[in-house]
């Protein structure tokens, strides 16, 4: 059962149940699970499954003075580590010997990318409040659907703790309503007390080879653009970059629509390797790749095929 402590209470009385009048509003419960998901610390382990994978996981997230500090176990396979303090992310893969640093948004939490209640959403996807039912713990949740309005985004169907405002399950769902991937909670407890030990990882990290995935430039914008990208897109980053495993400098373009994104990453071909062409899958997010203009082009992310499809055949490169 989800607790909370004393020294969240007055966070449990910001997280109050909405008004009679207004909890028919899908909308009204997903400004909730983003005040949550905001203001609340917590610990839990949860079930992660999508086609072909299927894996436990253990988190901590802690907020304090607005910084977010987590922390990511796989209790299955190789027992692979996210640790992340403010915008700073590193992977720690033991079969590997191997630490990876990068930047990301806050908002990106380790939980993946959730719908979160703002204007521009309303206007690519329709906001619905199914039903409610019982879910962690027999906890009433109410289960709303955010359903794309065309067919270049995925939908999300989520179960939203009502004590709490935590989504304590969540759906990815492709264009014929089919899960794609599945977060489950089996535990979930507000905490306050979250002890700075607790997001410390806990391989043994001697003989680890470490890699830092920064800025090649700092400050310099990628050369290239995307001359016409689905409705709703719009380029939110550019940058160019060092990623581990690929010899020459990458630029890196993000696009958005408010709750789906794309990353798109083009570099020079590796020497002595064919160019990987067409589409495929890593995870729950789609890939398609292709050569243009002589460099390797590769769109990643949690969106239908067609999607990556017309931006990558709109890449061009800038004056």
């Amino acid at each position: 059962m989800i607790r909370a402590s004393r020294s969240v209470a007055l966070a449990a009385c910001l997280l109050a149940a909405p008004a009679l009048g207004a909890v028919d509003d899908g909308s009204v419960w997903l400004e909730r699970m983003s005040r949550a998901l905001d203001t609340a610390s917590y610990v839990g382990e949860f079930h992660l499954e999508g086609r072909g994978y299927s894996e436990r996981m253990q988190i901590v997230h802690c907020v304090r003075d607005g910084r977010v500090s987590e922390r990511l176990v796989s209790l299955s396979g190789a027992g692979r580590e996210l640790v992340r303090d403010g915008d700073e992310v590193t992977a720690y893969l033991p079969d590997k010997k191997l630490a990876i640093i990068e930047r990301r948004p806050e908002r990106d939490g380790l939980l993946g990318v959730l719908p979160r209640y703002g204007e521009e959403l309303h206007r690519w996807y329709e906001v619905r409040l199914e039903t409610r039912e019982p879910e962690l713990n027999g906890r009433p949740a109410a289960v709303v659907s955010v359903r794309p309005r065309d067919g270049f985004r995925f939908g999300h169907r989520l179960w939203i703790d009502e004590a709490t405002g935590m989504p304590v399950r969540t759906e990815l769902l492709d264009a014929e309503g089919q899960v794609v991937e599945r977060l489950r909670f089996t535990r979930l407890e507000l905490r306050g007390d979250i002890q700075d030990s607790s997001l410390q990882p806990s391989v043994d990290k001697t003989q680890f080879r470490w890699v830092r995935q920064a800025a090649h430039v700092p400050g310099e914008a990628a050369a290239w653009n995307v001359r016409q990208p689905p409705p709703g897109f719009r380029l939110s980053a550019s940058s160019v970059k060092d990623i581990a495993g690929v010899p020459s400098p990458v630029n890196q373009l993000v696009l958005s629509d408010g709750l789906a994104s794309v990353s798109v990453f083009i570099h020079a071909p590796a020497s002595g390797r064919q160019p990987a062409k067409g589409a495929g899958r890593a995870g729950a997010a789609s890939t398609f790749s292709t050569m243009v203009e002589g460099q390797q082009v590769t769109a990643v992310g949690e969106v239908p095929p067609q999607t990556l499809r017309a931006i990558v055949n709109s890449i061009v490169r800038q004056d």
